[in-house]
């Protein structure tokens, strides 16, 4: 059981894990610890020990499932980052700091970023290179919106 905490650990603190998530795991990891104990301190049969030993089998399975496929903290942030965005230009145009072209033109820039974006992360975990890539454009549309704005 130490060794399924340092796992939990471990993908915490490497980001394949959130908080959230690895709260979940200790709390389950926990109630079988708790288990273990009451029936450590007793005389038990295998057949009172199955159920736990199949429970921390599941729970080894669920983390390594998981730590697999990391949550989308990542897509968050870009996210985040887009919705940013989209009102800097909704503000630029409303105000005036940009003229309707430009406010078109970054407009769709953004749009299209967004479209493979979310084709990207549509059924599949969204790899580190389309995230650099993703982040890249988005950089780039942030310093046009700047210069422009």
């Amino acid at each position: 059981m130490f060794a399924l905490q340092q796992r939990i650990g471990n993908g915490l603190a490497s980001g394949e894990l959130t908080p959230n998530e690895a709260q979940h795991l200790l709390t389950k990891l926990e109630n079988i610890r708790r288990e273990d104990t009451v029936l450590r301190e007793r005389r038990t049969t295998q057949e009172e020990w199955d159920p736990l030993l199949g429970r921390l089998d599941d729970l080894e399975r669920e983390v390594d499932r998981v730590r697999a496929h990391p949550s989308r903290i990542d897509e968050t942030r870009i996210e985040d980052r887009m919705i940013a965005l989209q009102r800097r230009l909704d503000e630029g145009m409303m105000a005036g700091r940009l003229t309707r072209v430009q406010g078109r033109e970054l407009q769709v820039r953004l749009d299209a970023i967004r479209r493979e974006f979310l084709q990207q992360i549509k059924d599949r975990p969204f790899t580190p290179e389309e995230r650099t890539e993703i982040s890249g454009r988005l950089d780039s549309l942030e310093r046009d919106i700047n210069r422009v704005w």
